[in-house]
């Protein structure tokens, strides 16, 4: 009972506080921070180390309502593949999967690219991975 109580002062004392630092009963206001083309995509890359040279490409998209198209590639100095997708705004996964088969070993430049309506790119993540067999 008394900690009902307690909490009930300290609610009201954070109420007064915002009503005293505000003039009003508003919250502090929601601060806008800048986003960056790497907020909107990152890129988790395995295994390095391959049975069959399989690449798998985890790539994590914010969602967002812009959000229409991906493409993600894998390039060495032997070796290129792309993957393109279109993509359902802010309700796309979270998380899209593509698996690289039979990839040769070596140094790769893995790239995720997020593109709005307009063709513009909204984000880009790179990776550099190096692959080899067991």
């Amino acid at each position: 009972m008394a900690t009902q109580a307690s909490k009930r002062r300290w609610r009201a004392a954070a109420i007064a506080l915002m009503i005293v630092l505000n003039g009003s009963l508003v919250a502090v206001p929601s601060v806008t921070t800048p986003v960056h083309a790497e907020d909107f995509v990152q890129l988790h890359v395995s295994p390095v180390l391959s049975d069959r040279g399989d690449m798998t490409v985890q790539v994590l998209v914010l969602r967002d309502a812009e959000n229409q198209w991906m493409k993600v590639t894998a390039e060495s100095e032997s070796y290129y593949s792309s993957s393109e997708m279109e993509l359902e705004g802010e309700y796309t996964a979270r998380v899209k999967v593509i698996r690289f088969r039979g990839v040769p070993s070596g140094w790769y430049e893995v790239t995720g690219t997020v593109f709005d309506r307009n063709k513009h790119v909204k984000g880009l993540a790179r990776r550099s991975v190096l692959v080899f067999p067991k």
